[in-house]
């Protein structure tokens, strides 16, 4: 059964490394440098509402 969990947990994981998928953002996020700037931003905003304004919910 722990086994069975494992797999359903590590099989996506398994198929963004097949289709080579980190080395394709790299070479996205290494041509588009402006994208990297967006990107943080984004995740900074996510996380400042998660930590901020759903507790207060």
């Amino acid at each position: 059964m722990f086994k069975k969990l494992l797999n359903i947990l590590l099989e996506p994981l398994k198929a963004f490394a097949n289709r080579n998928f980190a080395e394709k953002t790299a070479i996205y996020f290494s041509k588009n440098k402006w994208m990297v700037y967006v990107l943080s931003v984004i995740v900074t905003i996510v996380m400042l509402a998660l930590f901020y304004v759903v507790p207060n919910l």
